[in-house]
């Protein structure tokens, strides 16, 4: 096997450990375990635990932000319905991208690393990017340029809407939070 590949075998299956289980209650030698590898072998790729959860991040990152990518190219569907997808799709980050929403989650209760809030801070500036190149060409015969507030503003709605989501969730409230309908009409005032 490939470096690479066996790299990329080690990150697949910490990640599963990790969004699982945490970062505390995994072990390198489970990671070993579940991949049939050697625990000499992880140290060969990552000198540590910490190491190896940050490298697990990022890969979790990239390819959340291949998906938010993803959604604004299709362009079959309008600007706003892309917008559409994109609220909806961050509805589904708690579960198919179950670090970064713990990441997230830790954040607001000012319980992240360092090396975590760093990672969370050039994420969401990569987000942010996306969304103002998005914004630029869907405005360019409209406006003279997008406020530089605007990309932000509607990453951190994306987000505040996810974690609002999860928590009404787990609240077991008979009452929904931001129907579809709510979520449209809240593109719609952002996009007017």
């Amino acid at each position: 096997m490939k470096n690479n590949d066996r790299k990329m075998q080690i990150i697949k299956a910490a990640d599963k450990r990790f969004a699982r289980h945490g970062f505390h209650k995994t072990n390198m030698d489970e990671i070993a375990r579940d991949i049939r590898i050697g625990k000499p072998t992880l140290y060969y790729y990552f000198e540590s635990k910490d190491a190896l959860y940050i490298e697990v991040i990022k890969w979790e990152f990239e390819n959340y932000l291949e998906m938010v990518n993803q959604i604004f190219s299709n362009d079959e569907h309008s600007i706003e319905n892309r917008f559409e997808d994109y609220f909806i799709k961050k509805d589904s980050v708690r579960n198919d991208f179950k670090l970064i929403f713990e990441i997230i989650v830790q954040f607001i209760a000012e319980r992240t690393t360092e090396a975590e809030t760093e990672l969370l801070k050039e994420y969401l500036t990569k987000e942010e990017e996306i969304i103002k190149k998005v914004l630029v060409y869907f405005y360019k015969d409209k406006i003279k340029a997008v406020s530089k507030s605007l990309p932000y503003s509607v990453v951190m709605l994306s987000w505040m809407i996810a974690v609002g989501r999860k928590v009404s969730s787990q609240l077991n409230s008979e009452k929904e939070f931001l129907t579809l309908e709510n979520i449209q009409g809240i593109i719609n005032s952002l996009l007017d």
